[in-house]
């Protein structure tokens, strides 16, 4: 009888070690699970953290660069192909009457012009008509800047000179000398090259100009098929600054400015 309780304290005992060590077994289980659980949505939050912080980074940086290639001419030096001046000036749409009190202008040095009596540009523009006349000069033509900004003053004295050239016929003389504040030289956008007169198409700086203006941004601004359109006559000679992208985009689709801009409104 002795023995046989003996027997069983000593089974009731192995049964409550065993007891304690499964629980203590599940406790450590449990808890090895909450902390491994812990770590991992640590990390998922760090994670996410990072993520989101990479993104803001990211983005925070296209859009400085995306404001960048729009607004900044040069980018380290390099001519921007993504920065462009679209602005139309015709008959139709004049220019601000205070623009000419805004407009910030450059004398072009005199190395890349032919001619004293106007000098300026618009400063953004600088950078690409000088590289420009500066290749071509390169490549053995001889490119020059004749009449790139002229004021209202000057525009509204040749304007009139050639109302009296045609006989006082004001609507015939602006198809040749526009008015003063509807020509794109009064924005300082554009250029006259070496001469204005027709024989300019007839010179290898023309044919230069054809092959390789866009590339810095400028495009013939009064095509001879174009001149219902623009309601100016051909001029050879006359290029605008528009921005390279532009430029190429333009001459790819065959189109004058007045097309392009509502080409790009459509198209939105």
């Amino acid at each position: 009888m002795g023995k046989k309780t003996a027997r069983q304290k000593a089974i009731i005992r192995r049964n409550i070690f065993l007891s304690i060590c499964a629980l203590i077994l599940v406790l450590v289980i449990a808890l090895s699970v909450f902390v491994i659980s812990s770590i991992v949505s640590n990390l998922g939050d760090n994670d996410e953290k990072n993520d989101s912080v990479i993104s803001s980074q990211t983005s925070k940086t296209e859009e400085t660069v995306e404001k960048k290639n729009t607004t900044d001419p040069l980018i380290d030096g390099i001519l921007n192909p993504d920065f462009e001046n679209l602005m139309l000036i015709n008959g139709k749409n004049p220019l601000p009457e205070n623009y000419e009190d805004t407009l910030k202008l450059v004398t072009i040095d005199e190395i890349y012009r032919n001619n004293n009596n106007v000098t300026d540009i618009e400063e953004t523009v600088y950078p690409f008509i000088t590289a420009m006349v500066k290749k071509a000069n390169e490549d053995g033509v001889n490119l020059k800047v004749w009449s790139p900004f002229r004021s209202y003053a000057i525009q509204k004295i040749l304007f009139e000179k050639q109302v009296e050239r045609v006989g006082g016929d004001e609507d015939k003389a602006a198809t040749v000398v526009a008015r003063p504040g509807t020509s794109e030289h009064n924005t300082g956008l554009c250029a006259d090259f070496n001469m204005a007169d027709d024989k300019f198409e007839a010179t290898e700086m023309y044919n230069w100009m054809m092959e390789n203006a866009e590339d810095y941004g400028f495009v013939l601004r009064y095509p001879k098929d174009k001149t219902e359109i623009t309601g100016v006559i051909y001029e050879s000679w006359h290029w605008r600054f528009v921005g390279i992208n532009r430029a190429k985009e333009m001459n790819k689709l065959g189109l004058c400015l007045e097309e392009y801009i509502e080409y790009l409104e459509d198209k939105n």
